[in-house]
């Protein structure tokens, strides 16, 4: 009975360390590498053109906003005029990515606090964005990666794919806004470095009680 107990324990180790070490699994903390990252001001202005100099509703990459229908539930959007968020908001919205990620499920929580609940198995979820209408998510495995079709209900659509390395100490995420007439699409990378675990502070034991 020990044996046979001793043995489920350690499959069961076992199950719990290969679906953690799944290749393009997305789960972890991660920091935005500016360095290593597009200047996401000027791809903006890029965007921004295309769309006609108003900046869209298109969100440009999880700007989210109040309320949620299905997938989406965090802070507000809106800027204090009841604008579209600027490029600081989105800047702050990509600093930091927490995500949990347990196939079909993966849930993405932005800078900003918001949370995006998806689901990789390609059925569509619904966020309801103040300044922009309910907008229609889906997300599907391609080539190994995580690919998020996100068509607002104003705006254009636009894409984000997300791949991690083998060693999973970076992420990418590429964000692709499809091009209007003859411009060509408009792409931002970010890349994001795995963040170290916060050393823990030792427990100091009581010292022991004498009678």
């Amino acid at each position: 009975m020990l044996r046979a107990l001793c043995i489920g324990t350690l499959l069961v180790g076992a199950a719990a360390a290969t679906r953690g070490a799944e290749p393009g699994n997305l789960s972890g903390t991660w920091k935005l590498n500016r360095e290593a990252s597009d200047d996401p001001r000027k791809k903006m202005e890029e965007v921004q053109v295309q769309e006609g100099g108003s900046g869209g509703g298109s969100g440009g990459g999880w700007s989210g906003g109040h309320g949620h229908r299905g997938g989406h539930r965090g802070s507000g959007g809106q800027s204090s005029d009841g604008s579209t968020p600027g490029l600081t908001d989105r800047a702050a919205v990509w600093q930091t990515l927490q995500i949990e990620h347990a196939d079909p499920q993966l849930i993405i929580r932005d800078g900003a606090g918001q949370e995006h609940i998806l689901f990789t198995d390609g059925r569509k979820t619904e966020e309801e964005r103040s300044f922009g209408g309910t907008t229609k998510i889906k997300a599907r495995w391609k080539d190994g990666h995580v690919v998020v079709e996100i068509e607002p209900e104003r705006g254009s659509s636009y894409t984000e794919t997300y791949s991690v390395t083998a060693d999973h100490k970076q992420l990418t995420v590429t964000t692709r806004f499809k091009g209007r007439g003859s411009r060509g699409d408009v792409e931002i990378k970010r890349v994001y470095d795995a963040a170290a675990p916060e050393p823990q502070e030792p427990v100091e034991s009581s010292p022991p009680q004498t009678g």
